[in-house]
């Protein structure tokens, strides 16, 4: 399964004992794996333990907190919500960013079809058992994978028996509850979880309620067995988004308009299945079936110059009302032969698959005039009308194979390669956009090699070379024309079609070990985009996807961690430098025709930095026992400045960095009962993890401009979270 820092398999309190070997798995479905020291890259991961331990909400929380070159950016301003960024490419709710990183859970991947969006709040934190963070563009997880693969493994009966429950309640009214159950009999075992959470967020008009239910049953007779798993969220969030500076300085708590309401409904079966076939073959598969209802609410402000460009006398702003309803239906299965070979004293370590999936979608926007209040909400005058109603069709079908030779004792070669075929198109439903209508089809094998080599027992080096195939989705394919920009994630029209983008990775570096509970890893890396789509704006939320030449991330890892009987200690440092590779003449987000001043296009250089990736990373955590039954815990996460969204050509100002201190401590009172404390922003920073420059649509007095041309340029914030403090108590139960 993933690999664990240290410090989680060596519990503080025991004494330094020798690691047991571990497997890591590099393919969607959970195969045998190989040896950790026989993978060239720098795989990272986390186990249920973890998650405990930390008290995390998410596991985004968690990766943030621990997990090197991966950052969050709160562009909804929801905790549910994030951006999660790693080496400079995002895995994110909202359209529009540069997506890169695929997550799959039990061998499914759920990146959103429509959009490739990742919805962090369909994913059960209480229902994890493991997961790993595989870098780089590994074709072996198929399409999307540019910059890493995020694969979860979810909890058994089986694997964790007995019970727990969880009450946690603290700052902006957050009160949760989760419990857990699992047993196992000869044959049969069962899991199940249940997780709700709720809070009033500590913007205005940000509350959020989460509801998520897992079960999972099992059979196994030794030889084999056979799962089958059903998520169940249902969950209404409120999004507070980026807010000016100016307003900022009035309420560090304000939004700039409201509401912004999410509300997803997933259910989510899926069957895995894995037979021994003789003494060193295991044939594993599986099959599922996911289907999400996800209805939006959030209102824009749009400019009017009056018909009369050249006069400001009767500009104004004016609000709309937009809604939006997604329907996705997904299924698919897979299939995987892991087996070992020898031959004339050369060891192979393979795994052969193949994956189909296939999607279909329905995505409609609704449109209603409204007016602001003076709080910068709205109040409906007219009905709602149908603007745009589109039919998706995603069908993925891919091959792949992976082998591990062992050359010599300390030499091992893995070669890997996937065949990946997919066809999207695009329908309208209206019958008043038949340019929409179209197909589209795209095809290629993408190779992979890389090699490890045992200098000494204690240290490794590994380099390796892959790369990786996206393909434009239906959203992006419906909104590509600069001669006619759209809104996100509405507004489609009938466009030019787009490249797929491929990823060409290059790793290397050294892992190793002074002694049983220290370790340490180094490694440093590259990856080059080929035709990158990105969302260019050209005013507020409108803009088009296009290709645009080269993009690169490159940068470098070091990390060290260690344990002692009373003490463990984690110190990981990131250089990510994520930048253009040619120059581009990208739409100003800024320009308008009322305003001279600003140009309509941005002149990109290659070089120039891409917006809203820290270039330095610095993460430590300590966790120590000082006396028998209590924890104490401690972890700092400090990021650099970065460039502002709308200033690619890096001519503005940045924004600032920031550094974090989170508390936490637990007390077992008694051998099943432990009570905690966690403390965010434990000094009460003021800081900020994302930005953007855009143009404020409102005057001092909260009401909409009029008479005043398109609005000021200013740059807009997503601060970050006060101090907050939660309490909780745990109860848990042995299994049998």
């Amino acid at each position: 399964m993933a690999i664990a820092p240290a410090a989680a398999r060596a519990q503080p309190a025991d004494p330094v004992v020798p690691l047991p070997p571990i497997e890591v798995s590099t393919t969607p479905l959970a195969g045998p794996g190989v040896d950790p020291d026989q993978v060239p890259a720098n795989v990272q991961g986390a186990t249920a333990e973890d998650l405990r331990r930390a008290r995390s909400r998410s596991l985004a929380e968690l990766m943030n907190q621990s997990l090197n070159s991966v950052s969050i950016g709160e562009a909804q301003a929801n905790p549910f919500q994030p951006d999660v960024s790693f080496r400079g490419f995002t895995a994110s709710a909202l359209l529009g960013n540069p997506a890169g990183i695929s997550v799959f859970i039990d061998g499914v991947r759920v990146n959103e079809p429509f959009g490739d969006t990742v919805l962090w709040d369909l994913i059960p934190a209480t229902a994890i058992a493991s997961m790993s963070l595989v870098p780089g563009s590994n074709p072996l997880f198929g399409l999307n994978t540019l910059g890493g693969a995020l694969a979860i493994r979810t909890k058994s009966g089986r694997a964790y028996p007995g019970a727990e429950a969880e009450l946690v309640a603290g700052s902006f009214g957050r009160r949760a509850a989760s419990a857990s159950a699992g047993a196992a009999g000869e044959h049969l075992d069962g899991f199940l979880a249940l997780n709700a959470d709720s809070d009033a967020g500590w913007r205005d008009d940000s509350p959020s309620r989460v509801r998520q239910a897992f079960a999972k049953g099992g059979w196994s007779d030794g030889a084999g067995a056979v799962d089958v798993s059903y998520t169940y969220v249902r969950n209404r969030l409120n999004g507070s988004g980026v807010v000016p500076e100016s307003m900022l300085r009035a309420s560090r708590t304000a939004t700039y308009t409201h509401p912004d309401i999410t509300q997803p409904e997933l259910h989510f079966v899926n069957v895995t299945a894995h037979r021994d076939i003789g003494a060193e073959s295991v044939l594993t598969g599986n099959a599922y079936y996911r289907r999400l209802a996800m209805g939006t609410f959030n209102t824009d402000t749009e400019f009017d110059d009056g018909g009369t460009p050249g006069d400001p006398r009767d500009d104004h702003f004016e609000a709309n009302n937009r809604a939006t309803r997604l329907r996705e239906r997904s299924m698919g299965a897979a299939a995987q032969l892991d087996g070992r070979l020898r031959t004339g004293g050369i060891e192979h370590r393979f795994a052969a698959g193949a994956s189909w999936d296939r999607s279909r979608s329905e995505f409609s926007e609704l449109q209603q005039p409204a007016d602001f209040t003076a709080d910068r909400g709205t109040v409906g005058t007219g009905d709602f009308t149908l603007d745009r109603s589109v039919r998706g069709r995603n069908d993925y079908l891919g091959a792949y194979l992976t082998d591990t030779v062992s050359l010599a004792r300390r030499w091992h070669v893995t070669v890997s390669g996937r065949y990946n075929r997919a066809k999207v198109a695009l329908e309208d439903l209206t019958g008043q956009f038949p340019a929409l209508d179209g197909s589209h089809a795209f095809a290629r094998f993408n190779p992979a090699v890389g090699a490890t080599w045992s200098a000494t027992p204690a240290i490794t080096f590994f380099g390796g070379y892959n790369e990786g195939f996206r393909v434009p989705t239906a959203i992006e394919l419906g909104c590509a024309d600069p001669a006619a920009p759209c809104s996100l994630p509405i507004g489609l029209i009938g466009d030019p079609p787009l490249k797929p983008v491929v990823a060409r990775s290059w790793e290397g570096g050294a892992r190793g070990r002074s002694d049983a509970a220290l370790r340490w890893n180094v490694s440093i890396y590259s990856t080059e985009l080929s035709d990158d789509i990105l969302f260019t704006a050209v005013r507020g939320a409108h803009g088009f996807f296009s290709n645009v030449g080269k993009t690169r991330r490159r940068g470098a890892e070091l990390g060290l961690r260690g344990a002692q009987p009373r003490f463990a200690w984690r110190v990981s440092y990131a250089y990510t430098r994520a930048t253009f590779g040619t120059d581009a003449e990208l739409f100003n987000a800024l320009a308008n025709p009322a305003d001279p001043r600003e140009p309509e296009s941005t002149h990109v250089r290659a070089g120039n930095e891409m917006p809203g990736v820290p270039r330095h990373q610095l993460k430590a955590g300590i966790e120590a026992r000082p006396m028998a039954g209590i924890t104490l815990g401690a972890n700092v996460v400090h990021a650099s400045n970065q460039v502002f969204r709308g200033d690619e050509g890096n001519t503005r100002g940045r924004l600032g960095g920031y550094s974090v201190l989170n508390l936490r401590g637990e007390w077992r009172v008694r051998p099943r009962v432990t009570l905690f404390a966690r403390i965010d922003n434990a000094l009460d920073r003021d800081y900020a993890t994302l930005g953007a420059y855009a143009r404020n649509a409102f005057g001092p007095d909260s009401r909409p401009l009029e008479g005043a041309g398109p609005g000021p340029v200013e740059r807009f914030i997503s601060p970050g979270a006060p101090r907050a403090f939660w309490i909780g108590i745990e109860l848990d139960a042995p299994g049998g």
